[in-house]
């Protein structure tokens, strides 16, 4: 059975339709429970994961990711890809050598004993995963420094 619909009908029924089938195939909306990711992200913020983009081009430092860990959802800040070094000494995060001062990465992190993993000594990030840690550390968010690189395959996608 064919359904005809006038005018402004029609109309309203394809922009739900597209509206529907862009948030489903693109990106989905989230929620962020508390304060992991200030400033960048505040508690409460409504974000859109593109489930996407991942598939159009390689992870870089400084993504904001959303992945699943332990059945629950995370959002983090990438910081140390496959294959690169990581250390956390005296305050910096020193990715391959380098102390990283982008303002994408680099916050006011006063309380960096807050886990295990790069905490004073050098980890490379192994194949297919990603080193992830919270914009705010001070809070002490579960992050890399306590669970360990991510896998590549427990991201969702990119934050929007």
């Amino acid at each position: 059975m064919i359904i005809k619909m006038k005018g402004n009908y029609k109309k309203i029924f394809l922009a739900i339709f597209a509206l529907t089938i862009v948030t489903w195939a693109f990106a989905h909306p989230y929620n962020v429970p508390g304060d992991c990711m200030e400033p960048a992200i505040k508690d409460g913020s409504h974000i859109f994961v593109n489930h996407i983009s991942p598939y159009l081009r390689q992870y870089r430092i400084g993504d904001i990711i959303a992945f699943n860990h332990e059945g629950k959802g995370w959002v983090s800040r990438i910081v140390a890809l496959e294959a690169d070094t990581i250390q956390i000494i005296e305050g910096e995060v020193i990715v391959n050598g380098v102390a990283c001062r982008d303002g994408r990465i680099l916050r006011s992190w006063p309380n960096w004993k807050h886990g295990t993993y790069a905490i004073d000594h050098l980890l490379q990030v192994p194949k297919a995963h990603v080193f992830v840690l919270s914009d705010n550390l001070a809070a002490q968010h579960d992050d890399s420094r306590t669970f360990g690189p991510i896998s590549k395959d427990s991201i969702i996608g990119l934050v929007w």
